[in-house]
């Protein structure tokens, strides 16, 4: 019996390009893909019909503190590694977050965007770790410096990226 070949098509539109980068900044700041998102919400840029509850002021203001309390304690010495299986999960949740509401604000399937965020997620939780231990290494840079330099990242791509409708 011959299978009949199937065709994949995978369409590509802001939400696409929006969780890519989302999820990325999910993988290196956790709290900071859905703050942003939040704000995105509350704005008006986007809408989040499967968590419409983003858009409050409450939850925004709740998921900025922290956003900023998980930058402040990334440059402490207590924090574990972002690859540790407590760590890595809540970013890959983020990811996952923030991909499924991104794809549903387009109509579109929210488990394709939940599994491309948490993807882009777990690429940049390692990567970024991977990156910053050879910047720091390599370049003779603090690790101080570089979480530092991680955040403004963060907070730049995150904020460009979720200028729909502006």
């Amino acid at each position: 019996m011959l299978k009949r070949k199937t065709r994949v098509e995978f369409e590509v539109s802001p939400a696409t390009f929006e969780t890519l980068a989302l999820g990325a900044i999910a993988g290196l700041r956790s709290m900071a893909a859905p703050a942003l998102l939040s704000r995105a919400v509350r704005r008006g840029n986007l809408k989040a019909p499967n968590l419409p509850a983003l858009g409050s002021p409450k939850v925004s203001t709740t998921l900025t503190m922290l956003m900023i309390g998980e930058m402040i304690g990334d440059k402490t010495p207590f924090v574990p590694s972002r690859t540790s299986a407590p760590a890595l999960l809540g970013r890959l949740l983020s990811g996952a977050l923030v991909g499924a509401t991104l794809f549903a604000s387009e109509g579109r399937n929210r488990n394709s965007g939940a599994i491309l965020g948490a993807l882009c997620a777990a690429t940049a939780a390692y990567g970024g770790e991977r990156l910053r231990a050879a910047a720091a290494q390599n370049l003779q840079l603090s690790d101080l410096i570089l979480a530092g330099l991680e955040d403004r990242v963060v907070l730049s791509v995150g904020k460009s990226v979720l200028q729909r409708g502006s």
